[in-house]
């Protein structure tokens, strides 16, 4: 069984990551499989969809990830805070993990844009550290982290480590890509039209600037996602 995990928070170019993944077409991709669970299945955390998947148990989604890895290799991407509550450890020692991660001011000033009523959960960072510590605990090993602005800055470089510590062979040529939508984006087509319209990992600022005025939700989230970011930063690829 080969299932690598990339567990992200919101806005941390996770689908860019993911959209990697389909062009190298070696995989398996799925996109955000907890997700049902979460928002629409029977035992949601969240009551900001109506249950549509009332087969869409934590076990269920659990079970079909799993089985999915028996006959190919899988890429799975979600966030962080949907599997938490409900994936088992045994699921999680069958996985190679990834986490993504972003500077907390930049990622959540851009999930309030998008998403002005979001919930300290779906803020994801101390899901993503719950699952983090949980990872490292149960495995023994630190996974590995990628700080979505290095990944930008230098995607080669990046991701030849990351393919290399995953056991994977690098595929520069799968940096870039036609834009469109693709079918494993079709619960969250919302959310993706920036990936949609993307053709490789866009490139922050040449030069840093000083960040803005963040909205009042967003500075009392500050403290608590730049310490979990820090933490997990010291971890990653340089």
């Amino acid at each position: 069984m080969t299932i690598i995990a990339l567990w992200a928070t919101p806005r941390t170019v996770s689908t860019a990551f993911e959209r990697m993944m389909i062009e190298r077409g070696d995989h398996l991709v799925l996109d955000e499989p907890w997700s049902r669970a979460y928002y629409f299945g029977p035992e949601r955390r969240s009551d900001r969809y109506p249950l549509t998947f009332p087969e869409s148990t934590f076990e269920a989604v659990e079970a079909a990830v799993l089985a999915s890895g028996d006959s190919q290799p899988v890429f799975v991407k979600d966030m962080a805070y949907h599997a938490a509550s409900g994936i088992t450890d045994a699921a999680l020692r069958a996985m190679t993990h990834t986490f993504l991660i972003r500077e907390p001011a930049a990622a959540l000033s851009s999930l309030h844009r998008h998403w002005p009523d979001f919930t300290l959960d779906e803020a994801g960072y101390v899901a993503q550290h719950e699952l983090f510590r949980r990872v490292t605990a149960i495995t023994g090993d630190i996974p590995h982290v990628i700080d979505s602005d290095r990944l930008r800055a230098d995607p080669n470089r990046i991701i030849d480590a990351w393919c290399d510590d995953v056991g994977i062979d690098h595929r520069p040529d799968a940096l870039s890509w036609e834009p469109g939508m693709q079918p494993q984006w079709q619960l969250w087509t919302g959310w993706y039209s920036n990936a949609a319209a993307s053709t490789g990992f866009e490139r922050p600022p040449a030069t840093a600037t000083a960040p803005g005025p963040v909205p009042a939700e967003v500075g009392d989230l500050l403290p608590t996602a730049r310490t979990i970011y820090d933490e997990l930063r010291s971890h990653a690829y340089s």
